[in-house]
């Protein structure tokens, strides 16, 4: 089944997303936006020349290419991610940023009027890539944008403007326009991988692996952030919701964590570093 096909079949509800053994896989759903609080990080994610990051909602991109890194790659282990993230930057592309708000932060109500949401398609769909292109543009001529972003596509937590406007710096008037200024040199390099699997042949100032430790064999993903470690001068990042101490301890083995805060786990060489 290709990915148009899958696709149309979490839109229409013939596949349930939750009823499978694995918490994520290649046809796992797309995040909305992001839940970590990436504005009291700019200094992570800002100023590094080579980035790897996983892709998610593709806000972590979007608001590390602020600072014009040399390269950035991007993946995911399942294949939908890319395909929102590059709507998202064919949209900042050609909408304005109250266009963008509207198209995907605003409260997407059946009762909005379908015509305005086709119109922002019309003109983001020229700035797409083919294969990307060819995406949306078949789940746009059978299903409403109200459909497709509250089918089980998507994640369901909701998303609140006040906050997303306040966690992405990209989201601010004159940053959006710059950022518009940078997609237009910008070639995002796409990778279809779990973390595990992952293979990294970049001397990256950063990785940015978010959350990821949470869904996976935690002595597994230790190995793998400290082979990756082993290979590159730059830090590696894990973000959990936890305090610093149970953060780590999580990181290590435990099997319970404090969920009223959060906090980075940072690797250089051999080195820690616990962040709040």
């Amino acid at each position: 089944m290709d990915a148009l096909e899958e696709a149309q079949n979490l839109v229409r509800g013939n596949r349930n997303v939750f009823a499978k053994k694995e918490t994520f896989d290649t046809n796992s759903f797309v995040y909305k936006k992001t839940n970590e609080r990436l504005q009291d990080m700019p200094d992570i994610l800002e100023n590094k020349k080579k980035v790897l990051c996983v892709i998610g909602s593709g806000d972590q991109v979007l608001n590390a290419l602020l600072s014009e890194p040399e390269k950035i790659d991007a993946f995911d282990i399942s294949i939908f991610p890319r395909y929102f993230l590059e709507l998202k930057i064919a949209a900042i592309k050609t909408l304005t940023r109250e266009e963008y708000i509207s198209f995907f932060i605003d409260d997407i109500d059946h009762r909005r009027e379908e015509y305005y949401d086709d119109l922002f398609f019309e003109k983001i769909a020229p700035e797409l890539g083919e294969e990307e292109r060819a995406f949306w543009q078949f789940l746009f001529d059978y299903n409403d944008w109200y459909d497709i972003y509250n089918s089980t596509l998507f994640s369901s937590e909701p998303v609140i403007k006040s906050y997303a406007l306040t966690q992405n710096k990209y989201l601010r008037e004159e940053e959006y326009y710059k950022l518009r200024e940078i997609l237009k040199s910008t070639k995002i390099r796409y990778i279809n991988s779990d973390i595990l699997n992952l293979e990294i042949d970049e001397e990256y100032d950063l990785i940015y692996l978010s959350n990821i430790v949470q869904y996976v064999d935690k002595h597994a993903y230790k190995s793998k952030v400290e082979d990756f470690a082993s290979k590159i001068k730059g830090i590696i990042v894990t973000y959990l919701f936890s305090k610093p101490d149970a953060a780590l301890e999580f990181f290590e083995g435990a099997t319970s964590r404090d969920l009223d805060t959060n906090s980075l786990i940072i690797h250089q060489g051999k080195q820690f570093i616990k962040r709040k």
